[in-house]
């Protein structure tokens, strides 16, 4: 477990809507195993889009199945304008396009009662996650909360945690399942792909990941009682290791960073909307450089 966890147990009341929050990634999504396919153009690209839209709906109307009756989709991939809102049920607010300061989690707040991550992946370094990356490939070898290196998924569920918000669902490929199982035990997973390398895996269909979604968030939703908010001790110790020397030069300008090594960078935040914020104007700082 990550250090600094606290645990606790989440509570709704019986006598107010429910409220869920779902972030969608791409590099997760059955069937996605190329680079093509996240681009953000061409073919591949648009075939790709088709099926994150269909696992989103998935979560939406499993969501809804379980009593869910305010539901907000944060597109969360590249440009954040993936989703194709006209094959999203009419009844659902979509958060789309940067900046958001709270990168994908843009729109969160203490008023949901649970979190939903659709087509998430793992974390950079890993050995076998399919197209595994941590926020920006190009730039960022490690993201670390409190000492240990951890995915998006992690990461965004600390945001999440920070308002009292428990992640209740993950889907993405067994890599991050594992991750995900030893650190927030509580959230039901869909594995939707068994990685084989960076670029290969063994996958479910779109139909067939779409349906165990939909069944799985239900399912999370129908125990929310037992989910707990991933919530870190404070101050937050939030690293991050750079690809290049040259991003950790230019991020370490951002007052109150701290360049321990060439490419590391360290920053103790008050709380995860803060190390939130500074992890955005970091990667913004660096994006001109990552095209060098």
């Amino acid at each position: 477990m990550i250090a600094g966890l606290i645990n606790r147990m989440h509570t709704t009341s019986e006598d107010r809507i429910m409220k869920v929050f779902i972030s969608v990634d791409m590099e997760g999504v059955a069937c996605v195993t190329h680079g093509d396919h996240v681009k953000l153009e061409g073919p591949a690209y648009e075939e790709a889009r088709k099926w994150m839209t269909g696992e989103a709906k998935a979560a939406i109307l499993g969501a809804k199945e379980a009593g869910a009756s305010e539901i907000v989709v944060a597109d969360g991939h590249g440009h954040m304008h993936n989703l194709i809102p006209e094959a999203l049920p009419e009844d659902i607010s979509l958060i789309q396009g940067v900046p958001r300061t709270l990168l994908m989690m843009g729109g969160i707040d203490g008023s949901y009662d649970a979190a939903m991550f659709i087509g998430y992946h793992a974390r950079a370094g890993d050995a076998y996650g399919t197209l595994a990356h941590s926020f920006s490939g190009r730039l960022v070898s490690e993201v670390r909360l409190n000492g240990e290196a951890v995915s998006e998924a992690v990461f965004n569920a600390a945001v999440a945690g920070h308002f009292g918000v428990p992640l209740v669902l993950v889907s993405g490929d067994d890599q991050l399942g594992e991750e995900i199982a030893a650190r927030l035990p509580w959230a039901e997973r869909v594995i939707t792909k068994r990685a084989l390398s960076a670029t290969a895996a063994r996958t479910l269909t779109p139909q067939a990941a779409q349906t165990a979604i939909q069944e799985a968030a239900r399912r999370a939703l129908e125990r929310l009682k037992s989910m707990r908010p991933l919530e870190l001790e404070t101050p937050v110790e939030f690293e991050v290791e750079f690809r290049s020397p040259m991003s950790a030069m230019l991020a370490a300008d951002i007052p109150g960073v701290e360049r321990r090594e060439a490419r590391r960078l360290f920053y103790a935040a008050h709380d995860m909307l803060e190390a939130s914020r500074i992890w955005r104007l970091m990667l913004n700082v660096c994006m001109g450089e990552a095209q060098v």
